[in-house]
């Protein structure tokens, strides 16, 4: 891939220097201003693709003067706290002296308040510590770290000098907060929804982009107009709402067509003739992702390029942040091998604009461009993929536990090394436990032969017996023939019963923590799980409310979920929220593939007639639950 880079901006977000092509966005940076003005905190959220990054980082910076602010965008990375220290002192001109084992200020008494009020005392602006990605500390943060991060944030916003934070985030992750209210009180306090754009709005953006003069050294357009409405026309009739980034990818395949096509010499003509009948809009990511995978398996292999994708999305497939060490050992975990240097890889990824490296602290990582991107990923990932992730679930939870390995759970584990390796302490447990297995059993055999010749000789001592006193023996034969099968059915009984209660230990171990089947007795834990993998799923679903305490501005947090059992959530394709009529944007949608499909709305009042939920089914049936005001206060006294 030689051709010239498309000058558009694909998937990445759009920065400061952005200005003079960033369009359709002037109303909500003002919003955005007037929203971040007297308050120390402000939650930013919105759907994936909505452009909340590119929103604060190009629309807002570009509302202030440098003395206005300085501010410094910080990702959660490999820990939250090393990232927010790594940020700040790279901004001092006095450093914080950082302990290089864990990367956290050698003085421990030195906090994010603390570390923030020094940066303030330097450089004498107010201080903003704008979080992107937020979601991502929800997601995959230890519980320590999540914890200290909130305790940390709620010091620093009652501490008494210039610094606000901006928390960026996708709001179907924002139900997860309420976990952190008793730390930080405030954090659902001030908020600002990031709305996608309309088909009206991004046909302005379209056209405005094709002439912008920024762009006009780079292609010339045969009629803006048509163009735009082409564009516009790959879109299904039913599609309200467009993501941007779909639009720009669209745009950066166009450049490409016009470079084959081009002349000598002369600019790439952008015009209508080059979209195909078969263009999807909708689906543009995922031809994208194809075409690329496609010419990449060329150099390095079939399926590498899509195994080192795979490797940098998690569990929910949403981007991780990933070193090159990590990523080659993960690679080598999987015995997946190149046939060139991985490094050669991750270049030609960053150059295709699949991946984007970033500098943190001394070390480069590296993530995919966009969270629109790394859900493609997910679903295109391989059978032999899928199977190689359960694997490594499996042995997650083996790993949280202690002792030695029954016979039933290494014949369980058993079918998953032929998608991956046992990990190196668990193969060492196997071991052990088969060893410990096998004396069991030599034991066992020992004292089975044992017993069968201590009975061997009663047996001729009675044959003896019976011979001398006849009929009144064999009835004594027959009794203690009787009592054996007596004593060898109760062993069985035994043994059953303690393979029970095996079966019940390993269930509760792995739904520990599921406060649906917590406080069941062990006696019908097995028929309840049964009841909900087989009871229709309409029976299992039960609405959810609350809502948070009454702000001075009469402003309340309003969050809806439902309950169904995890493994049932697969089930659901996503879940419709109606508010009552008079709310702005009353319908929401979730469509995150988690067991609560949590949704929140921040706003204020209430709907006497309750809350309309539709869940939509994969298999195309919806299902209706209302939850009645009077529910919704009950779960909220």
């Amino acid at each position: 891939m030689n051709r010239a880079p498309s000058p558009f901006k694909f998937l990445d977000s759009y920065r400061k220097s952005d200005k003079k092509v960033f369009f359709g966005r002037d109303t909500e940076t003002t919003d955005l201003y007037d929203a971040l003005s007297g308050v120390k905190h402000l939650l930013v959220y919105g759907p994936s693709g909505s452009g909340k990054t590119s929103l604060v980082e190009c629309g807002l910076r570009n509302r202030f003067s440098d003395a206005d602010w300085f501010a410094l965008t910080i990702r959660k990375g490999d820990h939250i706290s090393k990232s927010i220290f790594a940020a700040i002192n790279g901004a001092l001109t006095t450093k914080i002296d950082i302990n290089a084992t864990n990367q956290l200020p050698v003085d421990s008494s030195i906090g994010f308040s603390e570390a923030a009020h020094k940066l303030f005392k330097e450089r004498f602006q107010p201080i903003y510590l704008l979080f992107d990605q937020f979601e991502e500390l929800l997601i995959s943060g230890e519980t320590d770290e999540k914890r200290d991060f909130f305790i940390g944030l709620d010091q620093l916003i009652h501490h008494n000098f210039p610094c606000r934070i901006v928390l960026i985030m996708r709001e179907e992750f924002i139900g997860h907060l309420s976990e952190f209210e008793s730390l930080c009180p405030s954090i659902l306090r001030h908020r600002f929804r990031v709305e996608k754009m309309d088909r009206k709005n991004v046909e302005k953006v379209i056209f405005q982009i094709l002439q912008a003069p920024d762009y006009k050294p780079f292609f010339n357009v045969d009629d803006s107009q048509k163009l735009t409405e082409k564009i516009l026309s790959r879109l299904p009739d039913k599609k309200k709402e467009i993501e941007l980034s779909h639009v720009q990818v669209f745009l950066g395949e166009l450049w490409d067509r016009a470079l084959e096509v081009k002349k000598e010499n002369g600019l790439p003509l952008l015009s209508a003739s080059l979209i195909h009948a078969d263009d999807d809009l909708e689906r543009i990511l995922e031809s994208f992702l194809i075409k690329q995978m496609k010419e990449l398996d060329l150099t390095f292999g079939k399926g590498v390029p899509l195994e080192l994708l795979a490797a940098m999305i998690s569990e929910k497939f949403t981007k991780l942040q990933l070193s090159e060490p990590a990523i080659i050992a993960d690679l080598d975990d999987k015995k997946v091998i190149s046939k060139n240097p991985i490094s050669d890889l991750l270049n030609a990824l960053e150059k295709r604009r699949i991946l984007r490296s970033l500098k943190i602290g001394d070390e480069t990582q590296y993530e995919i461009s966009h969270d629109s991107l790394a859900l493609v990923v997910g679903q295109n990932l391989t059978e032999e993929m899928k199977l190689r992730e359960k694997a490594a679930d499996v042995y997650s939870v083996y790993k949280e536990r202690t002792g030695l390995l029954s016979q039933d759970e290494i014949d369980y584990l058993r079918p998953f090394k032929r998608s991956l390796d046992y990990p190196v302490e668990l193969q060492k447990r196997i071991g052990e436990s088969t060893i410990a297995i096998q004396e069991q059993r030599k034991r066992d055999l020992e004292k089975q032969i044992a017993d069968k010749n201590k009975k061997r000789k009663i047996r001729i001592l009675i044959g003896a017996i019976i011979i001398l006193i006849g009929f009144t023996t064999l009835v004594i034969f027959l009794a203690i023939d009787a009592q054996e099968q007596t004593l060898l059915a109760k062993q069985k009984n035994l043994e059953a019963s303690i393979a029970k209660e095996r079966t019940q230990e390993l269930l509760k171990l792995v739904m520990q923590g599921r406060e649906r089947y917590e406080n069941i007795e062990d006696s019908l834990l097995n028929e309840k799980l049964s009841m909900d993998q087989t009871l229709p799923i309409d029976s299992l679903i039960v609405p959810r409310g609350y809502i948070g305490p009454k702000e001075k501005n009469g402003n309340r947090t309003y969050l809806m979920w439902i309950d169904v059992p995890s493994f049932r959530k697969l089930e659901i394709q996503e879940v419709h929220y109606y508010f009552c009529p008079g709310f702005i944007n009353r319908r929401r949608i979730s469509t995150e593939p988690t067991s609560s499909f949590s949704i929140g709305y921040l706003g204020y009042g209430y709907c006497p007639g309750g809350y309309d939920i539709d869940i939509i089914l994969k298999t195309g049936d919806t299902i209706h639950r209302n939850l009645p005001w009077k529910d919704f206060v009950a779960q909220n006294p």
